[in-house]
């Protein structure tokens, strides 16, 4: 595994200096969720061990914490420093390589607890008692206004077991909802009412 790290992750970055010039096309042209892009830039599925290898592009627009500024437009203006960074698979295992600068503490810190968070969900997830459903939504999308109204909805319900996570994308009319069996009824009810037509 070292080696083919060694040989593949220097070629891709090779890659990419070469296509620097092209920085500016291939944002634009990545698909964007949560205020971070996302450009593949190679993947293979080879017949043998590690049989799979991906490398995907992330770029988005930081503050001095290194935390993802998600104003659209107005990233500058808060102080925001774009930043690229590669995130390899090789086999079953994963990394991040940062291309423009470190990444800081705080943000190094964050991502810890949240890769302890996902262990913690797949342990639970296993035991059978939580589940994980996708709502594709037809009226709302993953604007602030339509964030608010779904906060507005769940923070008026009682969950029982109170441990859940509300992801959205990478489309913005998706929903993703891990919950206690117990608690995936009570969102069931919370999506259908949000998912109503707009009213004025």
């Amino acid at each position: 595994m070292r080696l083919l790290c060694k040989l593949l992750i220097p070629a891709t970055l090779a890659h990419l200096a070469s296509a620097d010039c092209q920085a500016q096309s291939v944002y634009s042209l990545a698909i964007y969720a949560g205020g971070e892009s996302f450009q593949e830039i190679c993947s293979l599925d080879l017949p043998f061990p590690l049989s799979h290898y991906r490398v995907t592009q992330r770029s988005r627009y930081e503050d001095a914490d290194g935390l993802v500024i998600m104003d659209l437009g107005h990233e500058k203006e808060r102080g925001g420093v774009l930043c690229r960074y590669l995130d390899v698979e090789l086999g079953s295992a994963s990394f991040t390589v940062p291309l423009d600068r470190p990444q800081p503490e705080k943000a190094r810190r964050l991502m810890a607890d949240s890769a302890a968070k996902e262990r913690r969900e797949k342990e639970w997830l296993g035991t059978g008692f939580f589940q994980v459903k996708t709502f594709i939504l037809t009226n709302r999308t993953d604007s602030a206004s339509d964030q608010e109204a779904l906060f507005n909805l769940y923070d008026r319900e009682k969950f029982r077991d109170g441990y859940w996570t509300r992801a959205m994308g990478p489309e913005s009319n998706v929903v993703r909802i891990t919950a206690s069996t117990n608690d995936m009824v009570i969102w069931e009810k919370v999506i259908r009412e949000f998912d109503k037509p707009h009213t004025k």
